[in-house]
């Protein structure tokens, strides 16, 4: 059986459609020219035959035989065209059917002959060609974007493009993924870069801006940058990418127009362009001496460090001394690996390069990091916004190249355990600018009503708050031997006051730049925080709300005056009680005098319903305002004073006195009544002696 294409068969049935509705109308035609145009002329035959008088009858006879098939005919026309239009609906049909194979074969065809001529053979020089022309549109892509690597390589091979070499951070890797799909001619990407930032060098832009001076030119300042550019070079070597520039849009170009920026305005400014570091230098000429300022705008956390300033009065010492202001005001910028709680281990930024000058490495023993975290769109891993974490800071311990391990100081609960996807822990190293920090005491939820006579203990390394609260204790205040042991070991503790504002001003300490702070409310530690002063001109630091504490503390101080008091008077009465009792003989009357003062002195459950009474109050009122740490400290002293009581006014006690005396009055016979003396008697003894 042979089978014939689809449109063969289709074409095979058009014709047998075409040729059947042909026939049908040819036989059509030919009834009704038989049945219509033979009848007419028989008549008029018989017509001339027949006399006159039959012709006036075979005309009526004639006519009534027209008039009868005149709706036959019209009834087979009509059901000749009926028919007619069936056939042109099933012709339609039919048409209609073949048009749609007819259509799939055609594009069939053109897609064969599309593929025939693509899969037409290729010389080898067009292939390298048309894949080493898809490397260079990949490459310039990358380099438009901005993308920083190290060994970054570019494969192209039908239609699928791989890239490896190292890449800087997560964000750029989707970014390289994205432009090299985007170049055409290429199906799929295989992208095996790998995030390794220790490889991938800082680049920095400094953007130098000189102030208007009738004595300095175009050609001094072009040769300024330039020397700049070599310093920085030497000193640096290649872990910075550096391009120095003449600031234009700067204005003051001073101090006070470097103050005047802000972190956002600098991030429009310069972000999406690929800068590590933007560096803003002024130089400003009085007479003979340059006044130098600058300002450091880190991309990575987004953060605008406060201005520092130089002084230069030799012209030909300006490039060194611009170079060292530009060093100074570099910090170091790290991904934390692997956290803990006590320490960290991080990798740093271009690490992997050493530096020309010893003096300019990035981090040494003892320097400071501040963390933050950087939050990342899932999906286009772009960074959307950056978060410090307040309060905490790290401290460098050793340094093996490109990895560091530092010590954690930190006031919150193991802020630096891991991060979450979208999430990075990173760090940004940080230094003393200023020679003090004012810190301000203000209660949580009621910032209007600052902490007034706070004591502020300042310490070079933590404490429990046990030993805090010793460590600096108020004057006057008794201290055990062993106390004073200890606080000798430390190091001399700054020991500060709040004002009426609730302010206290840390100094900075060039011997230690990391302080504790333990603020103290009485006897208790409302607050243990590390702080790097110098670096802002104004903190705040949030405490919690100590007022219900404190009155629940004046009440118990009440209570243990009391206590103390009915101790004492009990051990009184006892102690009399028991004199009188084992006296010679024992007075009676005294021991019943005693023990019924004993009984009216207050009990412990008296104590304990004043204590009841004050706990449940101060309770209910803290956890209104949602203050878990006065919860907790009022439970702990009504707790501690029950414990007090149950020492000191044990029952047991009272008892084992009561059997006591009662075994004394048992044992011991009473003493006779004694004759009172007559009263004449008594007046002749005073006359006697004079009195």
């Amino acid at each position: 059986m042979i089978r014939l294409p689809v449109h063969r068969v289709v074409s095979t049935t058009n014709r047998r459609v075409l040729w059947l509705s042909a026939t049908v109308a040819g036989l059509a035609v030919l009834v009704s020219g038989i049945g219509i145009g033979q009848e007419p002329a028989q008549a008029k035959k018989a017509a001339a035959k027949e006399t006159p008088e039959k012709e006036a009858a075979a005309k009526k006879t004639a006519a009534k035989k027209t008039a009868a098939k005149k709706p036959v005919a019209k009834k087979a026309s009509k059901e000749s065209a009926a028919k007619k239009d069936s056939k042109t609906v099933v012709e339609k049909t039919a048409e209609k059917k073949a048009e749609k194979p007819a259509e799939k074969k055609a594009e069939k065809k053109a897609e064969k002959k599309a593929e025939k001529k693509a899969e037409r053979v290729k010389t080898p020089e067009e292939t390298e060609a048309e894949n080493a022309k898809a490397i260079e549109l990949i490459a310039g892509g990358l380099r438009s974007a901005g993308l920083q690597g190290y060994g970054v390589e570019i494969f192209f091979e039908a239609g699928v493009a791989r890239l490896q070499g190292a890449i800087v951070d997560a964000g750029q890797k989707a970014a390289a993924t994205t432009v090299a799909s985007e170049v055409a001619g290429v199906e799929s990407v295989d992208n095996q870069l790998k995030i390794e930032p220790r490889k991938i060098p800082y680049r920095v832009l400094v953007s130098l801006a000189v102030a208007t001076d009738p004595l300095v030119t175009h050609r001094s300042i072009a040769r300024l940058r330039a020397d700049v550019a070599t310093v920085l070079e030497r000193t640096i070597g290649e872990t910075w990418t550096t391009r120095v520039e003449i600031n234009d849009w700067l204005f003051p170009t001073s101090v006070s127009g470097l103050e005047r920026l802000t972190a956002e305005r600098l991030q429009t400014r310069f972000g999406g362009k690929g800068w590590d570091r933007v560096m803003l230098v002024t130089v400003t000429r009085t007479g003979a001496r340059f006044d130098l300022a600058g300002r450091s705008f880190n991309a990575a956390s987004r953060d605008l460090p406060l201005s520092r300033r130089r002084v230069e009065h030799d012209q030909r010492g300006l490039a060194s001394q611009l170079g060292r202001l530009v060093r100074d005001m570099f910090g170091a910028t790290v991904e934390i690996t692997v956290g803990g709680a006590k320490e960290v281990e991080v990798e740093v930024r271009a690490g992997e390069y050493p530096v020309a000058d010893p003096d300019s490495a990035q981090l040494a023993p003892g320097d400071l990091l501040e963390p933050f975290l950087r939050y990342r769109d899932r999906k286009t891993r772009v960074v959307q916004r950056t978060q410090p974490l307040t309060w905490t800071y790290l401290k460098v311990l050793d340094v093996k190249r490109a990895t560091v391990r530092c010590e954690v100081a930190t006031a919150l609960r193991n802020p630096l355990q891991g991060s979450s996807r979208g999430v990075e822990l990173m760090a940004s190293g940080i230094d003393s600018v200023l020679s003090s920090t004012r810190l301000i005491l203000l209660p949580r939820g009621n910032t209007s009503r600052p902490l007034i006579g706070h004591r502020v203990v300042v310490l070079p390394r933590r404490l429990t708050k046990k030993a805090a609260s010793t460590a600096a204790p108020d004057e006057g205040v008794r201290e055990a031997t062993e106390e004073k042991k200890k606080r000798a070991e430390l190091a001399k503790p700054r020991r500060l006051l709040s004002d009426r504002a609730g302010r206290v001003e840390i100094v900075v300490d060039k011997k230690m730049p990391l302080v504790w702070m333990y603020v103290m409310s009485g006897s208790s530690v409302l607050a243990r925080v590390p702080f790097v002063p110098g670096r802002e001109f104004q903190s705040e630091l949030m405490l919690p709300d100590d007022a219900p504490r404190l009155g629940v503390e004046g009440h118990m101080t009440r209570l243990e005056g009391a206590l103390i008091e009915t101790v004492a008077r009990r051990a009184v009465h006892m102690a009399l009680a028991v004199r009188s009792a084992e006296a010679e003989p024992p007075d009676w009357t005294k021991v019943d005098t005693h023990l019924k003062a004993i009984a009216e002195l207050p009990t412990f459950q008296t104590f304990e319903v004043q204590i009841d009474g004050i706990e449940f109050p101060a309770v209910q009122a803290a956890q209104a305002s949602r203050n878990r740490v006065a919860v907790n400290r009022i439970r702990r002293m009504c707790r501690d004073a029950r414990t007090l009581l149950a020492k000191h006014l044990d029952e047991t006690k009272i008892r084992e006195f009561r059997a006591k005396i009662d075994d004394i009055r048992k044992t011991t016979p009473a003493a006779p009544a004694t004759a009172p003396t007559p009263a004449p008697a008594k007046a002749a003894t005073k006359a006697a002696t004079g009195t």
